[in-house]
C-alpha cells in the first residue's frame, strides 16, 4: 500500500470502508464494527455518511441502549454533532 499512488490508496480505503458497511448490514449487532465505520467516514471527511452510520448503529441497538449512548459519545469525540 505504501507504493500506491494517493488516488489508488484512497480507492483501496474506500473499498474497505464500503465492505465494512456491507458487513454491518448483514450483522448489525457488531459494536466495534460500527465504531470503526463511523470513525472511517469521519477520517475520510464524510461527516454525512458518518452521521448516517451513527443513526443506523443506534437503530440496530435501540435509542435507549447502552450501545447507543456509547456510539453517541464516540461521535462527539470525533466532532460529529448529533442531528435531531
Amino acid at each position: 500500500a505504501q507504493q500506491m499512488s494517493p488516488q489508488d490508496r484512497e480507492a483501496m480505503i474506500e473499498t474497505m470502508v464500503a465492505s465494512l458497511d456491507e458487513k454491518l448490514k448483514q450483522n448489525p449487532r457488531d459494536v466495534e464494527g460500527w465504531m470503526r465505520l463511523i470513525r472511517s467516514y469521519a477520517v475520510l471527511g464524510k461527516a454525512d455518511q458518518a452521521r448516517d452510520a451513527l443513526g443506523r448503529a443506534i437503530a440496530a441497538f435501540g435509542a435507549d441502549s447502552e450501545e447507543a449512548k456509547k456510539f453517541t459519545a464516540f461521535a462527539v469525540t470525533l466532532g460529529l454533532a448529533a442531528t435531531e
